[in-house]
């Protein structure tokens, strides 16, 4: 509901200029109206529609502020940046793969294994090699197999948190180096086409005190949206084509990771499943072989 808000705010923003006072000042008041909560939830701090708006409430030039905020009021962000359903379900999927890998070797070492080496050594004979390997290396391979679902399930989360448009997140150590460069560069992308009203004030006031870490005045992206400044052409339409199809690409290459990780998972915990079958019947041949 954070983009909804901002929105509204850009909205009654543009619609109230003409009752005097500051851009801030608007901003501020606009932001603390009761009416405001109807539209969701508080913008949190460190998010970028908040930093969208705290760059806005300290441009200098009321012309320039007012300016970024008739581009941004003609956004429908909405849908674009909320995460679909199926993105959802790949998330819970893992945590539910998780949960029942940790069920089924809990109930197999504290319930299974212990009868069936009780069992043999009633009977005056030596358990089963598949049943000792368990028994042996049942922790180490718990281990490795819990690193890797946790991992996936971590990397899981991480590009899900894409979607809440925390600031600094596209330099989180994940995002940097374990997801498809695709995403990374799909989001950057979708980030510098909304700075682009912001970008647009400090290229021509050669002040780079509000731009952000990562500097991208001179991509093919923001050169093109100032061309079409240029050109008197609509900035907020081609901004929102341009972030409907990065917002594409980008939901498509986390979900072919997401995939990849299915598989991966899928993999690890049907070779934990054969690992503990072998080791759970080979006890009970032996015992049919005794009758």
């Amino acid at each position: 509901m954070t983009w909804e808000r901002f929105g509204y705010i850009c909205r009654k923003a543009a619609a109230s200029r003409l009752e005097g006072g500051s851009v801030a000042e608007r901003l501020s008041q606009i932001e603390a109206e009761v009416a405001c909560h109807l539209y969701g939830d508080p913008i949190k701090d460190r998010s970028w529609p908040r930093k969208i708006l705290t760059d806005i409430q300290a441009m200098h030039n009321a012309q320039e502020a007012q300016e970024a905020i008739d581009i941004y009021q003609h956004l429908n962000l909405t849908q674009q940046f909320a995460a679909p359903m199926r993105f959802k379900r790949i998330v819970a999927y893992l945590s539910l793969i998780i949960f029942v890998f940790y069920s089924m070797v809990t109930i197999y070492s504290v319930k299974l294994v212990p009868v069936f080496i009780d069992l043999f050594e009633t009977v005056g004979q030596s358990a089963p090699v598949h049943l000792l390997g368990f028994y042996q290396y049942a922790g180490t391979f718990v281990i490795v197999a819990s690193l890797l679902l946790l991992f996936n399930l971590l990397l899981g989360h991480q590009l899900k948190k894409l979607f809440t448009f925390k600031v600094g997140i596209e330099n989180s150590f994940i995002i940097k180096y374990l997801v498809l460069p695709t995403i990374r560069n799909s989001y950057l992308k979708v980030l510098e086409i909304l700075q682009f009203p912001l970008r647009n004030v400090q290229l021509r006031t050669e002040s780079t005190s509000n731009i952000s870490d990562h500097s991208l005045s001179g991509t093919l992206v923001t050169e093109h949206l100032r061309e079409v400044n240029a050109a008197n052409m609509s900035v907020s339409k081609e901004m929102q084509e341009l972030i409907e199809i990065e917002m594409r690409t980008l939901l498509a290459s986390c979900e072919k990771q997401l995939k990849l990780l299915t598989i991966l998972v899928a993999v690890t915990v049907l070779s934990a499943v054969g690992f503990f079958l072998v080791s759970a019947y080979s006890p009970m041949f032996m015992f049919g072989e005794f009758v």
